[in-house]
């Protein structure tokens, strides 16, 4: 279960991973990191509905993969206007409507390694860069090796970095590794409109 608010002290008009509140509800960008129900909730609320339908120019951002999901589910169709699929590890220039004017963000999706669709967010811009894990589940030293860390030979600097913290609680001693969540997956393979993801 997510434990993050929804909104970075940085980028506070972008919400992350959470589509209910009044807090969030004052945002003018959402980025969903992927299709978990703690990573989503309040997404297919007619509150949530509502104000995207009287905000057109506010859109939801994640991957491909994440809008294929959502698009293949009645529960999300009134998403589809406002869904926009970013690539995989592409800087996107991202306009934040403001009162006043736009606010221009680079948005980079990472590879998260948890499911599939699934990104974390690199957020650059104004009030420096910041990276939204959402669940993430790399090999040791993956990290490392993501291009869009780094500027040349250099990792970029990082103001804030926003981590799931699913598994802080001490009541979960387990967590099953790769090898245990392929063998419960391998029942079968997750199917979106004809084409096979896993």
């Amino acid at each position: 279960m997510s434990t993050f608010c929804g909104l970075t002290k940085e980028y506070p008009q972008v919400a992350l991973d959470l589509f209910s509140g009044k807090d969030v509800l004052r945002a003018r960008t959402y980025l969903l990191s992927h299709v978990h129900t703690d990573h989503m909730v309040g997404l297919h609320s007619d509150v949530f509905a509502r104000h995207l339908k009287k905000h057109p120019e506010y859109k939801l951002y994640c991957s491909e993969v994440t809008r294929e999901f959502l698009l293949t589910s009645n529960k999300y169709c009134h998403l589809r206007n406002s869904l926009v699929a970013l690539p995989i590890q592409q800087a996107c220039d991202v306009n934040i409507l403001n009162d006043v004017n736009s606010e221009q963000l680079q948005v980079t999706l990472l590879p998260a390694g948890h499911y599939p669709g699934s990104a974390m967010f690199l957020l650059e811009g104004h009030a420096g860069n910041v990276l939204y894990t959402g669940d993430f589940r790399l090999k040791n030293g993956a990290a490392a090796k993501i291009e869009m860390l780094h500027a040349g030979d250099v990792v970029k600097p990082i103001r804030s970095l926003y981590i799931d913290t699913t598994f802080f609680d001490p009541k979960i001693m387990y967590i099953p590794d790769r090898t245990d969540t392929e063998r419960s997956e391998s029942h079968g393979s997750l199917q979106v409109q004809g084409k096979v993801w896993l």
